[in-house]
């Protein structure tokens, strides 16, 4: 039996976003977690709805569980940081930040992430295995794009075509694998990493969050993993889809794809010019799918 002054210590960050009954769903999941203390910092990103007094009221009892609100809904990096910021005088071991819409069955995946994670080499940020539904993501982890990728990656006719090369082939026996970009729904790391590589950049509103944070880790020392004998069920979230229709998505997809080129890739005008004129052949494609009702 592991004695309870030597557990490690972890903080759990939430994002929630209107969606106040997944995140209660999950919480209660976490708080099935043994061989770790545990704390859940619930960051309620400025909701429209009552999600931040609904939740407050929920866990005004639960010593481990605090609930805060964002100053304005910034998007998924500026609500994390939100969230980091406050708790970054805590004296704690590690910080993890997840999505709401998650499903974790193994209830000691915490404490087992914590044993690989000081096994590793030089590790920055680690994430299991994410599965939707029964099938392993094909989301589950990638390489940094370059402007090719990013031009294939727009328009479905390329993905139809081309092969995605930014894809790992995982081996099936491996315990971990290092990988460049992790899934930003439930990754993990030391309290230290978060600081010294700094925070998610907020200048991105929605996607590429995941990408950027990769440059910083290849640019340093450190290195990211797939733990690949552990899992998560990663949700299908409707919040963001019933929030924003499909071209304002895409929009966010687009600036954030253009943002990443411009500050960390320096990408040349041409370059740039390219990425938003594939913005708008993506448009002409979407209408002639959809008058042809192929989609």
């Amino acid at each position: 039996m592991i004695e309870i002054d030597k557990l490690n210590s972890i903080y759990i960050i939430i994002l929630n976003y209107q969606s106040f009954q997944d995140t209660i769903k999950y919480v209660e999941c976490l708080q099935q977690q043994k061989n770790i203390k545990l704390n859940i910092l619930i960051v309620d990103n400025c909701s429209p709805n009552k999600s931040f007094d609904i939740l407050k009221n929920q866990f005004l009892n639960c010593n481990n569980v605090e609930v805060i609100k964002s100053e304005r809904n910034g998007g998924y990096a500026y609500g994390n940081n939100f969230g980091l910021r406050h708790i970054e005088n805590k004296n704690i071991d590690y910080i993890l930040i997840s999505n709401n819409d998650i499903e974790i069955a193994d209830t000691l995946l915490l404490s087992k992430m914590i044993q690989k994670y000081e096994k590793l080499e030089n590790p920055a940020f680690v994430s299991p295995t994410m599965y939707i539904g029964n099938k392993p993501s094909r989301l589950l982890a990638s390489k940094l794009p370059a402007l090719l990728d990013d031009l294939v990656e727009s328009l479905r006719v390329f993905n139809f075509f081309f092969k995605n090369i930014r894809t790992y082939d995982i081996p099936k026996q491996s315990k971990y694998f290092e990988v460049d970009c992790l899934p930003g729904s439930f990754f993990m790391a030391k309290k230290n990493i978060f600081y010294e590589i700094g925070l998610l950049d907020e200048k991105t509103f929605l996607y590429m969050e995941e990408a950027i944070l990769a440059y910083k880790v290849k640019k340093s020392k450190y290195r990211n993993y797939i733990l690949t004998n552990l899992e998560y069920n990663h949700l299908t979230a409707q919040t963001i889809s019933v929030e924003l229709n499909n071209l304002e998505m895409r929009k966010h997809l687009m600036d954030s794809r253009i943002y990443f080129h411009k500050e960390y890739l320096k990408t040349n005008i041409f370059g740039i010019f390219l990425l938003k004129f594939f913005f708008y052949l993506w448009r002409i494609e979407t209408y002639l799918l959809m008058r042809f009702k192929i989609i």
